[in-house]
């Protein structure tokens, strides 16, 4: 019993994890359909966006709530908002996975040591406060007049969404650069062969 739960705990183990996320095939699927889920969602939101992405990061209360919830009802536009939800609420694991899988890939390129592995579990964390907050906008949806917003949910939902994207932040800042680094490390790896067997050929001669 205690040896299969030792096995176990190393299969779950983040150095495995590392290593099997970052195969290529994950990094393609996930990645592609990360992609067409981000810009339908954007495209579903459409003139609404940038003022749910304020009310995301500023709305701290259930005056902000209301008069930005009760503007797309008379516009009728919350219909736009509650039908973003059909994808969002799977979006976080699409993200979660890709950008997971992209950084166990780049680490091993770069053989950074396992202790930083912890790093890996940040898109997770940022994926699971998405959707926390979209729990808690689920609920603000769910009466007439919306009397399910009450402090201090909003206060939640956007300390949940401002430590997502500063996680965010962090992780594709990261990986970014990594990816900028190995490519254009390639690029210079490659130029840089046809000199090196120029001046063998040079030597030799």
């Amino acid at each position: 019993m205690i040896e299969r739960a030792i096995q176990v705990s190393n299969r779950m183990s983040l150095e495995n994890l590392r290593r099997e996320l970052g195969r290529t095939w994950i990094i393609v699927l996930f990645g592609f359909v990360y992609l067409v889920s981000q810009v339908t969602i954007i495209v579903i939101l459409g003139p609404i966006e940038d003022a749910m992405l304020n009310l995301q990061v500023t709305g701290t209360s259930v005056a902000d709530y209301l008069a930005v919830f009760g503007a797309w009802e008379a516009s009728g536009d919350m219909a736009i908002y509650r039908a973003h939800f059909l994808l969002d609420d799977f979006h976080w694991i699409w993200y979660t996975i890709f950008i997971t899988a992209s950084l166990s890939r780049l680490f091993d390129r770069f053989e950074i040591s396992s202790k930083y592995n912890w790093f890996l579990l940040l898109p997770l964390a940022s994926g699971l406060l998405d959707w926390y907050e979209n729990r808690l906008q689920h609920f603000f949806l769910s009466s007439e007049g919306f009397t399910t917003i009450f402090d201090p949910l909003p206060l939640y939902s956007t300390l949940a969404s401002d430590v997502k994207w500063v996680l965010a932040l962090l992780y594709l800042g990261t990986t970014i650069v990594l990816a900028a680094r190995l490519a254009f490390g390639s690029k210079r790896s490659a130029s840089m062969a046809p000199n090196q067997t120029s001046q063998g050929v040079t030597k030799a001669a």
